[in-house]
């Protein structure tokens, strides 16, 4: 009852989805990839990625909610080799989240872990992205694995860098730590057997 996921929004539009997505506590936002999909609606879903941010920033504020949020942007899907290729974290989706924690006034009192879930036999994504609605899916009875790594613990540094050469090194001490959140959460999914769905 008190977790929330964050996803897609295409969860509350795919006719295959929706089903999974009922019931569930969500917060959905536009992507990347679909924020410009439709020119005419970016407007319309720049307001509701606020919205949904706002609301991430109330249930900050308040506490007492596990949520879910995956920084990589979208589902993995499996390569050539036929082996599933998980999807690197984006740094600011993983900063965004904590600026939004910090400006709730929640900043001390949010706790963030990296997790790896299994659960791609269960139902596989398409094999291309931002396709058609409507695509071939099944639904597949299999294990699903979960891996919760260390809480991540921020080691907030001071500078004598301005201007320029701080934004720079802010902007690389941000990908370093997603590239050492991704590769924590690997280590999970190897350990609950991922590589082998």
């Amino acid at each position: 009852k008190d977790m929330v996921f964050m996803a897609g929004e295409r969860v509350l539009r795919d006719a295959i989805v929706v089903p999974f997505s009922r019931g569930c506590n969500l917060l959905t936002v536009y992507s990347k990839k679909h924020i410009d999909s439709e020119p005419e609606l970016k407007s319309a879903k720049m307001g509701h990625n606020g919205r949904t941010m706002k609301k991430l920033g109330e249930l900050f504020h308040v506490g007492g909610t596990c949520m879910w949020f995956a920084p990589s942007g979208g589902r993995d899907r499996r390569g050539d080799d036929g082996r599933v290729e998980l999807s690197p974290f984006d740094p600011n989706a993983i900063e965004m989240v904590r600026l939004v924690a910090e400006g709730a006034g929640a900043g001390a009192k949010t706790h963030f872990y990296p997790m790896s879930l299994a659960t791609h036999n269960i139902f596989p994504p398409p094999t291309s992205v931002g396709g058609e609605f409507g695509e071939e899916r099944r639904v597949n009875f299999t294990p699903l694995g979960l891996a919760v790594g260390k809480e991540v613990v921020d080691q907030r540094q001071s500078s004598t860098l301005t201007g320029i050469e701080a934004k720079q090194a802010q902007k690389a001490a941000r990908a370093e730590k997603a590239r050492r959140l991704y590769e924590e959460m690997k280590a999970g999914y190897e350990a609950i057997g991922g590589y082998q769905q």
